[in-house]
């Protein structure tokens, strides 16, 4: 699973870079409300995220970079 970055232009969902998928390849398209409500699905996002940022960043072959 990956982000992309797209955008509606009144019409259609356009990426807004290379996705190298192929021919039928399914997609899930996460939209914000149209009351704001993305921020809070954005820190939803994040705190499910900081367990395997934890994991990666924690550890002591990255302990070096805690001293630049």
């Amino acid at each position: 699973m990956r982000t992309l970055k797209a955008h509606f232009d009144g019409k259609f969902i356009v990426l807004d870079e290379p996705a190298h998928l192929q021919l039928n390849d399914k997609v899930t398209v996460i939209a914000p409300d149209a009351d704001g409500a993305d921020s809070s699905l954005t820190g939803d996002f994040a705190r499910l995220s900081e367990p395997s940022f934890q994991a990666i960043w924690d550890n002591s072959l990255d302990a070096d970079y805690d001293h630049l």
